[in-house]
């Protein structure tokens, strides 16, 4: 009789362990793929607006005689690795006192994102020299595929600039995303 309790003590130990083996499970998994956007910015275009007479600074100095005397020169410094104009280098040569150049240039969002400015930086300008002045756009903000309005740089050659002289400066412009940047 104990070999019957123990068979059926083992026959139900058994149907346990077979009940606990056959259950069936399923297991749900998510799969995604989060793609995020990018910020590039390139100059698109750019003009120096000295054609024919040179401009002049202010009415304390004139060029009625037309003369065409200094000139104004953009040119590309840096591409970076996407192929975005990052640098450009501007040259104003045979300048001279009174003399003005301003050089007229759009923004394009190369990126996947809209753009705003975010900073801009002069550096370097000698301002005895130099009467350097940045004019940004009323909105700064640029969708993807899209340019901006028109920035300006001008740049007044003083009285106090030395003669046969050179000078040079920097102007950074930083874009960041639209939602990290207040204002227009």
């Amino acid at each position: 009789m104990k070999t019957v309790y123990v068979m059926a003590l083992l026959a139900i130990l058994f149907a346990s362990i077979s009940a606990a083996y056959s259950m069936w499970s399923e297991t749900l998994q998510i799969n995604n793929n989060i793609e995020t956007g990018k910020v590039a910015v390139s100059f698109d275009s750019y003009t120096c607006r000295d054609e024919g007479p040179d401009p002049q600074m202010n009415s304390n100095f004139n060029n009625d005689e037309g003369k065409d005397v200094g000139a104004c020169s953009i040119e590309v410094q840096e591409v970076d690795s996407d192929g975005n104009k990052v640098v450009l280098q501007v040259d104003v040569s045979n300048a001279y006192p009174g003399y003005l150049a301003c050089i007229d240039f759009t923004v394009a969002n190369t990126g996947t994102i809209p753009v705003k400015l975010y900073n801009y930086d002069l550096t370097g300008v000698n301002s005895t020299a130099l009467n350097v002045t940045f004019t940004v756009p009323d909105v700064t903000q640029i969708h993807a595929g899209e340019s901006s309005d028109t920035y300006t740089l001008c740049i007044g050659i003083n009285q106090e600039a030395d003669e046969d002289a050179s000078y040079s400066f920097q102007l950074e412009l930083t874009f960041a995303q639209w939602n990290e940047v207040s204002g227009p």
